[in-house]
Protein backbone atom coordinates (compact mmCIF):
# COMPACT_ATOMS: atom_id res chain seq x y z
CA UNK A 1 0.00 0.00 0.00
CA UNK A 2 1.83 3.50 -0.57
CA UNK A 3 0.59 6.34 1.07
CA UNK A 4 0.27 9.63 -0.22
CA UNK A 5 1.57 12.05 2.50
CA UNK A 6 4.84 11.04 3.78
CA UNK A 7 7.38 13.09 6.19
CA UNK A 8 9.88 13.33 8.48
CA UNK A 9 8.81 12.27 12.50
CA UNK A 10 9.45 15.23 14.29
CA UNK A 11 8.87 15.61 18.30
CA UNK A 12 9.72 18.26 20.41
CA UNK A 13 11.68 20.27 17.63
CA UNK A 14 13.80 17.28 16.52
CA UNK A 15 14.30 15.03 14.36
CA UNK A 16 13.28 11.03 15.63
CA UNK A 17 15.67 8.13 14.62
CA UNK A 18 14.90 4.55 14.06
CA UNK A 19 17.06 1.96 15.51
CA UNK A 20 19.52 2.39 12.42
CA UNK A 21 19.89 5.67 12.85
CA UNK A 22 17.66 7.14 9.54
CA UNK A 23 15.46 9.59 10.31
CA UNK A 24 12.39 7.99 10.98
CA UNK A 25 8.81 8.84 9.07
CA UNK A 26 5.53 9.12 9.29
CA UNK A 27 2.63 7.94 6.46
CA UNK A 28 -0.81 8.83 6.12
CA UNK A 29 -3.13 10.16 9.08
CA UNK A 30 0.03 10.85 10.86
CA UNK A 31 1.38 13.25 8.89
CA UNK A 32 -1.73 15.53 8.69
CA UNK A 33 -1.75 14.92 12.56
CA UNK A 34 2.12 16.24 12.82
CA UNK A 35 0.91 19.33 10.16
CA UNK A 36 -1.80 20.45 12.15
CA UNK A 37 -0.03 20.18 15.68
CA UNK A 38 2.49 22.88 13.69
CA UNK A 39 0.15 24.41 12.49
CA UNK A 40 -1.02 25.27 16.26
CA UNK A 41 1.61 25.92 17.22
CA UNK A 42 2.91 28.21 14.96
CA UNK A 43 -0.26 30.40 15.01
CA UNK A 44 0.56 31.57 18.43
CA UNK A 45 -3.15 30.86 19.97
CA UNK A 46 -2.04 28.77 22.75
CA UNK A 47 -0.63 31.36 24.18
CA UNK A 48 -3.74 33.18 24.71
CA UNK A 49 -4.94 29.98 26.85
CA UNK A 50 -2.04 30.95 29.36
CA UNK A 51 -3.21 31.45 32.85
CA UNK A 52 -6.58 32.24 31.59
CA UNK A 53 -9.57 30.19 33.75
CA UNK A 54 -12.36 32.70 32.25
CA UNK A 55 -15.00 29.66 30.94
CA UNK A 56 -16.28 32.38 28.15
CA UNK A 57 -12.42 33.16 27.12
CA UNK A 58 -12.10 29.84 26.87
CA UNK A 59 -14.54 29.11 24.47
CA UNK A 60 -13.88 31.79 22.22
CA UNK A 61 -9.69 30.72 21.64
CA UNK A 62 -11.01 27.46 21.20
CA UNK A 63 -13.36 28.28 18.68
CA UNK A 64 -10.54 30.55 16.88
CA UNK A 65 -8.15 27.44 17.12
CA UNK A 66 -11.15 25.37 15.61
CA UNK A 67 -10.86 27.80 12.39
CA UNK A 68 -7.37 27.55 12.19
CA UNK A 69 -7.18 23.65 12.19
CA UNK A 70 -10.99 23.97 9.22
CA UNK A 71 -7.80 26.08 7.04
CA UNK A 72 -6.37 22.47 6.29
CA UNK A 73 -7.73 21.49 3.21
CA UNK A 74 -7.02 17.85 4.11
CA UNK A 75 -9.54 17.82 6.19
CA UNK A 76 -13.41 17.38 5.84
CA UNK A 77 -14.80 20.91 6.68
CA UNK A 78 -17.12 20.34 10.14
CA UNK A 79 -15.55 17.29 11.37
CA UNK A 80 -13.27 19.54 13.60
CA UNK A 81 -13.86 19.01 17.28
CA UNK A 82 -11.65 20.86 19.87
CA UNK A 83 -11.42 19.74 23.54
CA UNK A 84 -9.97 21.72 26.56
CA UNK A 85 -9.64 18.81 29.26
CA UNK A 86 -9.83 19.40 32.82
CA UNK A 87 -6.08 18.35 32.57
CA UNK A 88 -5.77 21.71 31.19
CA UNK A 89 -4.26 19.60 27.76
CA UNK A 90 -5.92 20.09 24.25
CA UNK A 91 -7.38 17.15 22.11
CA UNK A 92 -8.70 17.39 18.66
CA UNK A 93 -10.30 15.16 16.43
CA UNK A 94 -11.27 15.70 12.97
CA UNK A 95 -11.99 13.28 9.78
CA UNK A 96 -9.68 13.53 6.73
CA UNK A 97 -10.82 13.16 3.28
CA UNK A 98 -8.46 9.96 3.04
CA UNK A 99 -7.68 8.30 5.90
CA UNK A 100 -10.38 8.53 8.16
CA UNK A 101 -10.10 9.77 11.50
CA UNK A 102 -7.42 11.67 13.32
CA UNK A 103 -7.10 12.52 16.81
CA UNK A 104 -4.33 14.62 18.58
CA UNK A 105 -3.84 14.64 22.46
CA UNK A 106 -2.26 16.76 24.72
CA UNK A 107 -1.43 19.15 22.64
Amino acid sequence: MSFYHIDLNIVDGDFVFNQSLSADTLQAANVIAQDVKHRIIESGILIKLVKLRNVNGIAQILTELELEVEKDNRLKPGTILVNYNTDRTLSIEAETRQYGKVKLAGA
